[in-house]
């Protein structure tokens, strides 16, 4: 059996994934020391929604602060988990046949109290987004500290797009909700409707898309 056999199955059962154990906790550690470091080095910034010229920011729905993962940056934390995740994404490719050429991360920091309203991943009209990842870096967390990623039914996608009273209150069940327990790796399909609860504390995660087109 392969080191992703077990992610790949609920993933492709139910469209999302959870493991706390794949990625090395040493790793893990190196990356939480690099967001803080970045985070007192004021690279992260207010994120956006939307893309290109019609971003908007809205930390009523968005309420994430992030820096941007470089390709060419030598820090052994970050090369260390760009290597993991090529090693992810080949796999990805072999099994699903998703036809994935490139990976892009963040990042991302939640003062408490904030969150991320209900959306998907890919920009409308734009699906080259296809696999979501979320590696959680905070350092100790309980299910009384908030913060779950909480994941809709893919269903629900065109529900949501519609006018009626369930799509706009968003009622329907979430098909699960993840603690961001340090060293939890989630993914999802991209296409999949989820949301960020607020926290009690300060939420980290690097988080980021396998997309299937070039760098441009």
């Amino acid at each position: 059996m392969g080191i992703h056999d077990v992610l790949f199955r609920s993933l492709e059962e139910h469209g999302w994934a959870v493991s706390d154990d794949l990625v090395p906790a040493a790793l893990v550690t190196s990356l939480r020391d690099h967001a803080h470091h970045l985070w007192h080095q004021g690279s992260f910034k207010p994120a956006g929604i939307g893309r290109n010229a019609g971003a908007t920011h809205n930390a009523q729905i968005r309420g994430d602060a992030i820096s941007w993962l470089h390709h060419n940056d030598a820090t052994p934390a970050c090369a260390g988990f760009l290597a993991w995740a090529s090693t992810l994404q080949h796999d990805l490719n072999q099994h699903f046949f998703l036809g994935l050429r490139r990976c892009e991360l963040h990042f991302a920091r939640y003062e408490p109290g904030r969150g991320y309203a209900r959306h998907v991943d890919q920009h409308r009209g734009v699906q080259a987004r296809k696999v979501s990842l979320v590696l959680y870096l905070n350092e100790a967390w309980n299910a009384g500290d908030g913060g779950e990623l909480r994941l809709f039914a893919r269903e629900a996608s065109a529900q949501a797009a519609s006018n009626t009273p369930e799509a706009q209150n968003g009622s329907e069940a979430p098909t699960t909700s993840i603690l961001p327990v340090g060293g939890r790796l989630a993914i999802f399909l991209s296409d999949m409707p989820h949301e960020v609860l607020p926290a009690r504390q300060t939420r980290w995660s690097l988080t980021g898309w396998f997309r299937s087109d070039d760098e441009g």
